[in-house]
């Protein structure tokens, strides 16, 4: 299973899983919350996408976890 998410999966959706057809999923920054149903699809042999931008997604509930006691951190 291959799967690319984020900005640029939006922008690129249509060769990712058309021309390329090398990736099963391709989800935007907005769709994180389908990504169960959507690596069901993918579990089922479809190719999965959800690109569409939300007006109302404010990622409110969304906290950093910290897995190291370092002080590395990065956000994508």
């Amino acid at each position: 299973m291959v799967g690319i998410l984020g900005c640029m999966a939006e922008r690129l959706k249509t060769q990712l899983l058309e021309a390329e057809k090398m990736v099963d999923l391709v989800v935007g920054p907005d769709a994180y919350r389908s990504l169960p149903a959507l690596l069901t699809q993918v579990d089922d042999g479809q190719t999965a996408m959800n690109v569409q931008l939300s007006l109302d997604e404010t990622y409110a509930d969304i906290t950093p976890i910290r897995h190291s006691s370092n002080d590395v951190s990065a956000y994508m």
